[in-house]
């Protein structure tokens, strides 16, 4: 009974102990326990003795499991692991999925998930082996010598070669293929060495070839036998066979919901994706977009409407991420247009704007004013330069020497011509509001605006390749490696060049062929200001602002940071490193 009776104690002493360690500081259970240690010497019975030696044992085992606990969170690393799903929301129609023919954000992001070039684009700048195992660049910097990796495979199993290589320069090079790639790949000679080494052979040293070389390349065994001019209606376009980290398994039709189906590519070149599936979200529009990102339909959004920041950004459970691009937005003036022809006239356009309260009107202070072609923390980025000062005295003067006459109901007329003129942009928030801006602040000065906002999808073959505009809302990105030859230079001029305003002038080719060719620094940095002062002196386009960019991401989803970014899509470029699940290494 007495044995008994001091099993029912020490029990209930233990559960009591047990309570109380669990709220217990592990100080205090270390002075607890040196404490009882000074009682040894009064233990006399054998009951005592056993109470006392369990309740040590117990106050031993807690300091164990206690301090081994702390010291797991040192030593336990968490490391990604393979599987789970991410859904990416996009908006725009996905009418094929071709990476010679890309009309708008949804088609890019297809495009970027399922094929691959010979290199790939990581932080911005940072050119590494894709397709290719390596290269070679001649003395001159005309000729490069790539390699490729052996054993890589299409989607469907048919293996890579330097003829898929062959086939696909040699398409974009054909004119009736009609893609917009033909301009920069025009004049490169391309040589099959053997299966797997190619040679590209440039009609003068180009520096930025490499990031070229990211070219997503196409599968000459599924598209060989069809015409190039049939290309862009092949059937192949609606069931895409890539090389790169994912591959297209169906598009999927939920109510009036479209999605893309992709699943992990296990033998991409680079390395196998972590992410097992991905579904591309497609949406009408921005709203429902986000709409779907509240209810938690979507992981991702990469371009977030400044209007809706407020909204996003307190989302649970979402990484909101600003990032500003080498980009910034402009108003191209139409230098073939009879009245924009005249220097004059564009130089009272740009003393007409002013940014500052364009900016603080639609952006706040997630924009920031540009009114030069280098903008900050690009080479030879000078802080001194600027264009024609906001002036509206200036530019009522300019025009009024120049005989367009200031009316009574305010338009300008000149020979019985009303001074006005068309503006498109690409129809979206931000840009119905700074065209309406614009045409505001061009009517203190006599200019009457009509602003035309249209599709995105048809904007570059219904406008911008005939040039049916006068003047033209819509971002300039020269991308990290800084092209200003495809912007520029007057070779650029007709579509599907870049030179979207017209403007010819002999020094500024000069000075962007220079670039075109040169890899050192100091020495573009200096081109880049001549060219510059080029363009401010001439005003054939008006540099208004640069602005933030603003993705959403899962907390869940880890492994996408980069250093930097060309455009919102380049966050896919190292899609194969992102991740969703963990396991926990020691």
């Amino acid at each position: 009974m007495k044995l008994s009776g001091l099993g029912i104690r020490l029990k209930l002493m233990l559960k009591k102990i047990a309570i109380d360690v669990k709220n217990t500081h592990i100080k205090d259970l270390r002075n607890r326990f040196l404490s009882s240690l000074k009682k040894i010497p009064d233990i006399i019975h054998l009951k005592n003795l056993v109470f006392f030696s369990g309740i040590l044992s117990v106050l031993v085992l807690v300091l164990f499991v206690q301090r081994f606990n702390s010291l797991g969170k040192y030593y336990i690393i968490k490391k990604p692991e393979y599987g789970s799903t991410y859904n990416q929301g996009v908006v725009g129609l996905i009418d094929k999925i071709n990476p010679l023919f890309i009309r708008n954000e949804a088609e890019n992001t297809a495009t970027k998930l399922i094929f691959s070039g010979l290199t790939r684009v990581v932080d911005g700048n940072t050119i590494i082996p894709d397709l290719a195992k390596s290269w070679t660049v001649s003395e001159d910097g005309k000729v490069y010598d790539f390699i490729l990796k052996k054993n890589i495979s299409w989607h469907d199993g048919e293996t890579f070669t330097a003829d898929d290589v062959i086939y696909t320069i040699g398409l974009i090079q054909n004119s009736e293929t009609k893609t917009s790639l033909f301009n920069t790949w025009n004049g490169v000679t391309t040589q099959k060495v053997n299966d797997y080494e190619v040679k590209f052979t440039l009609p003068a040293q180009y520096p930025d070839f490499l990031n070229v070389a990211s070219q997503a390349m196409l599968p000459k065994h599924l598209l060989s036998s069809v015409d190039p001019k049939n290309i862009k209606i092949a059937e192949f376009n609606q069931v895409p066979v890539g090389t790169g980290p994912y591959k297209f398994i169906r598009f999927d039709q939920l109510g009036s919901q479209s999605e893309v189906v992709l699943e992990s590519n296990d033998n991409f070149a680079i390395s196998r994706p972590f992410i097992q599936g991905i579904n591309l979200i497609i949406y009408d529009d921005d709203k429902s977009l986000y709409d779907g990102l509240a209810r938690r339909q979507i992981d991702g959004v990469l371009e977030i409407n400044p209007e809706s920041f407020s909204e996003i950004k307190n989302f649970s459970n979402t990484n909101i991420k600003s990032i500003y691009f080498p980009e910034a937005q402009v108003l191209y003036l139409n230098t073939k247009n009879t009245i924009l022809s005249d220097k004059s006239v564009r130089e009272a356009i740009t003393a007409s704007i002013d940014r500052t309260s364009l900016i603080n009107k639609v952006f706040g202070t997630r924009a920031q004013a540009q009114s030069t072609p280098i903008g900050p923390g690009q080479p030879g980025y000078d802080s001194d330069a600027s264009s024609v000062k906001f002036d509206i005295s200036n530019a009522n003067k300019i025009l009024d020497s120049l005989g367009w006459v200031m009316g009574q109901d305010g338009n300008r007329f000149k020979d019985g011509k009303k001074l006005e003129l068309r503006l498109i942009y690409p129809d979206n928030y931000e840009n119905f509001e700074v065209a309406s801006i614009l045409k505001t602040q061009l009517r203190t000065i006599g200019i009457n605006i009509s602003p035309v906002g249209v599709d995105p999808g048809v904007l570059s073959f219904s406008y911008i390749k005939s040039r049916n505009f006068d003047l033209l809302l819509v971002p300039q990105n020269l991308g990290v490696g800084q092209d200003w030859f495809s912007f520029w230079d007057s070779s650029q001029i007709n579509f599907p060049g870049l030179n979207l305003s017209g403007f010819s002038d002999k020094r500024l080719d000069k000075f962007v062929e220079q670039l075109h060719k040169s890899g050192d620094a100091t020495y573009r940095a200096e081109r880049f200001k001549q060219a510059q002062a080029v363009i401010l002196e001439q005003n054939p386009v008006v540099y208004l602002y640069r602005r933030e960019h603003l993705s959403a991401i899962a907390d869940k989803v880890k492994g996408y940071e980069q250093s930097k970014y060309g455009t919102s899509l380049d966050i896919l470029n190292n899609i194969y490193a992102w991740y969703i699940n963990t396991k926990d290494t020691y």
